[in-house]
């Protein structure tokens, strides 16, 4: 069985990043002994996908590559670099053939905002972890730019101390 979950936080008004990809207004709400379910999510994977620009932002982190041995499929009609890590590979079809050849298990959707819109359209999203953070960006890259009418369920609701929301939704399909 394959499930695809879509992990991200965005802004209270929907942001996932600002007008230029960043993701800056994240760090006011960083924690040394809060990781927002971050690990337990990692541990669960059996797969990684992710676009072109969030791999780009990913390797300009400056850190080790952080899903090593998970396989990592980032979306892109360019050629990258993938020396990062030797389970990158690169996909250039559809994101229907894509789902189709994950392996069995988890796969974590990273993102960005036109794979999300991608995945979405198709029906390819199981479950939505998301973390609302109490700011307003007022632009940048919506979670989703075109969503199809849904319906989803509320799993959990967990609230954090410095008024971060997790939201755990299930996809109806």
């Amino acid at each position: 069985m394959r499930e695809t979950v879509l992990y991200i936080a965005a802004s209270l008004d929907g942001y996932i990043a600002d007008e230029q990809g960043g993701v800056d207004f994240l760090h006011a709400f960083e924690q040394p002994d809060e990781d927002y379910g971050y690990a337990e999510l990692l541990a669960s994977l059996s797969a990684v996908v992710m676009g072109a620009r969030t791999y780009e932002q990913v390797l300009g982190f400056g850190i080790a590559w952080p899903y090593a041995g998970l396989p990592t499929y980032v979306c892109t009609s360019r050629e990258l670099p993938t020396d990062a890590d030797p389970d990158i590979r690169l996909w250039h079809g559809s994101v229907a053939e894509l789902a189709a050849t994950l392996p069995a298990g988890r796969t974590w959707l990273v993102g960005g905002g036109q794979l999300i819109d991608a995945f979405n359209a198709a029906g390819l999203i199981d479950q939505l972890l998301l973390a609302v953070m109490p700011v307003f960006l007022g632009r940048g890259i919506k979670l989703l730019s075109t969503p199809p009418p849904q319906k989803l369920r509320l799993q959990d609701v967990k609230k954090y101390s410095n008024g971060v929301l997790m939201l755990d939704y299930r996809l109806d399909k």
